[in-house]
């Protein structure tokens, strides 16, 4: 499958939303962070996450799958703080092809960071075996902890 990860346009934002609420309304549901779930983020919130920051809409065949959003942690450390994509392309071997993607986006980079749910069992799988390792925890609400990870590039 051909994907491309290109910069967001405000205009792509009700797509985005939708995929993004599809993506995570199971964690949701597993862990009751109503507060803080990519679920519960009005389009509002969206449209400044995407003039702030660094965010990408990840295409497939001209048909928008997913997105990313990215930080700047200045001194060439960046933040991996959301990548989502529709569960119909989920479980395809598209992950690591956008991470590749992602990451080219930011040659200078010398540190990426993440978290991820505790449970999510295939998250830790698939982010160790691109090179992030779990440096820590931090607790969101009685039923969610999220690990940390980071990944040091070798320039």
């Amino acid at each position: 499958m051909s994907i491309v990860i290109k910069r967001t346009n405000e205009t792509e934002a009700p797509i985005l939303l939708e995929i993004q609420k599809e993506a995570f309304e199971d964690d949701l549901r597993k862990y009751e962070d109503h507060d803080t779930s990519p679920v519960n983020e009005p389009i509002e919130r969206l449209l400044r996450k995407i003039e702030l920051f660094i965010h990408y809409t990840i295409w497939h065949n001209n048909v928008i799958i997913g997105g990313i959003d990215v930080r700047d942690l200045k001194d060439n450390k960046y933040r991996l703080n959301r990548l989502f994509i529709s569960k119909k392309y989920q479980n395809k071997g598209l992950g690591s092809q956008i991470m590749k993607l992602v990451e080219k986006e930011f040659p200078s980079a010398v540190e990426w960071v993440l978290d991820t749910p505790h449970l999510n069992i295939r998250n830790h799988h698939f982010y160790e075996k691109l090179g992030y390792k779990k440096i820590g925890q931090h607790q969101i609400n009685e039923k969610l902890v999220l690990f940390d990870y980071t990944k040091i590039v070798n320039t």
